[in-house]
């Protein structure tokens, strides 16, 4: 498997299906090679809540597996290794965000807090 996941607080809803649409806060960590800063949020200044399809391949493949097993409500962390990440974003693993650039951790993981907040 290409993702742990860490439940962080537990839902009390259902768990969404393949194809249907989720609606998710989050947060992503291993700036600068350090799992533990933060490079983007959901909650940033200008961000919005991120919302897919769940099971489609419309975003990164530890989000598709790490959400598709999460309740409505329930705040996970999700380690993710490199290789269940877009293969352009595994080799680069360099951002411009806001301006500001930084790498991502040059270890094969990067982690992101998600909190699955609705299921449409």
């Amino acid at each position: 498997m290409g993702v742990e996941k860490e439940v962080l607080r537990a839902g009390n809803g259902p768990k969404p299906v393949p194809g249907q649409k989720v609606t998710v806060h989050c947060t992503g960590y291993g700036k600068n090679g350090d799992l533990s800063q933060k490079f983007w949020s959901t909650k940033d200044p200008g961000q919005q809540p991120f919302a897919f399809k769940i099971g489609q391949g419309s975003v990164i493949k530890g989000w598709d597996e790490g959400v598709l097993g999460m309740q409505l409500g329930e705040v996970a962390h999700l380690r993710i290794i490199f290789n269940f990440l877009p293969f352009n974003f595994a080799k680069i693993r360099s951002f411009s965000y806001y301006n500001n650039y930084f790498t991502i951790s040059p270890s094969p993981f990067i982690s992101f807090n998600i909190f699955n907040y609705f299921i449409h």
